[in-house]
């Protein structure tokens, strides 16, 4: 479907062909888009609608691409779904992608762009939400929709500049070498055939949600009943990388990532229970930021959330927050619930896990307890 606006021309890509066919300009276009993370990417979402379509999801792609003189630049992937009668348009991979935006070509252009794509979305009856979540601020969206308010909690993920953490990182690296060397010799390998990506990934998948089942916590995008075949599938195909810390024969933790650009995203990290008193996710962590400095990389990207054990590395934090566009009264209602009542039950579930732990480990305390819904109040008001 296509129609004309002003010196842009609006095509909506909305078939697993059709995008297919699209591969190229999409590749070329993310590469130009300065504020690409890699989670709008044409593999990411190609592999994400074709593990949906495999396992029966109920969501439809709808891509918007913008041309002007025939030439692709400014792509939206979204993706249609409708739960409990209501339409929402969400970002392609959700709730596996991290970072929400659109790509778009460098240059005077994108308020044009994004003005007549806002138009074209005004037309789509069939959706109630525009749900558009997890913005950077450094996004393609929230810059040319900066008038936009944001709406939600105020997130920020931690980050590594690699050019500016030598020292720390190497002490770092250096105390949990020295406390998993304790159970044995260590060593970090990536995984090279697709096999053995495929295999590692999805025992990495089995830790987490053994860890998330033992912390009392829920991830929406881990339960997703097609999380662990589009892992995969990422995985085979080269585009997640897949890397363990052995301690001797035995695999101690895990960790799922991509490049993009010039950054590397931590996206999934885990580790065998049994070498806890070691800390073998750390040291996996600081083993990596060293590997990526080496590789010539400028950022190691911890991701939301922003957890106290990516803080210990964190050199800065990116803010993120959503925008949402209500179509409907439904879509009114929808917002809210995504806005307010989810992030203040997925705040209660937290807090709970927190005092379950502290109560295992025998280190609960009232004082404690206190200053933890203290602390959680003032976030809470702050957002």
């Amino acid at each position: 479907m296509t129609s004309e606006r002003a010196a842009c021309r609006v095509e909506r890509v909305e078939t697993i062909a059709a995008i297919e066919a699209l591969a190229a300009e999409w590749t070329a276009l993310e590469r130009l888009t300065r504020e690409a993370t890699g989670f709008q990417s044409y593999r990411w979402c190609r592999a994400w609608l074709s593990t949906a379509r495999e396992n029966g999801a109920s969501l439809r792609p709808r891509i918007l691409c913008i041309r002007e003189d025939e030439r692709l630049v400014m792509l939206w992937p979204l993706q249609i779904e409708h739960r409990f009668g209501v339409g929402v348009a969400r970002w392609i991979g959700e709730p596996m992608t991290q970072y929400g935006d659109a790509l778009a070509a460098p240059g005077e252009g994108s308020e044009r762009w994004h003005k007549t794509a806002e138009d074209e979305m005004s037309r789509w009856r069939d959706v109630d939400l525009f749900a558009f979540t997890r913005l950077r601020a450094d996004s393609v969206v929230a810059a040319s929709n900066a008038r936009t308010p944001a709406a939600g909690e105020c997130l920020a993920a931690p980050f590594v500049d690699l050019r500016a953490m030598q020292r720390r990182r190497r002490k770092s690296l250096e105390r949990r070498a020295r406390r998993l060397a304790e159970l044995g010799p260590t060593t970090l390998a990536e995984a090279q055939t697709p096999a053995e990506r495929e295999e590692l990934t999805r025992r990495a998948l089995t830790l987490k949600r053994e860890w998330l089942r033992r912390n009392g916590l829920v991830s929406a995008g881990l339960s997703s009943p097609i999380t662990e075949e589009f892992l995969s599938a990422l995985a085979r195909e080269g585009f997640m990388r897949v890397f363990s810390l052995r301690v001797a024969k035995d695999v101690a933790a895990l960790e799922l990532g991509f490049v993009s650009s010039d950054a590397y995203r931590s996206l999934l990290g885990c580790y065998d229970p049994r070498f806890a008193e070691g800390s073998p996710g750390q040291a996996l962590t600081g083993s990596l930021i060293e590997r990526c400095a080496e590789e010539g990389l400028a950022t190691y990207d911890l991701l939301l959330p922003a957890d106290a054990y990516k803080l210990t590395w964190a050199t800065g934090e990116t803010p993120v927050r959503a925008q949402f566009r209500a179509m409907t009264f439904k879509g009114r209602l929808a917002a809210f619930a995504l806005a307010r009542l989810r992030p203040m039950a997925k705040r209660a579930l937290r807090r709970m896990a927190d005092l379950r732990a502290r109560l295992n480990s025998g280190k609960f305390s009232f004082a404690a307890a206190s200053a933890s819904v203290t602390t959680s109040t003032r976030k809470e008001k702050i957002s």
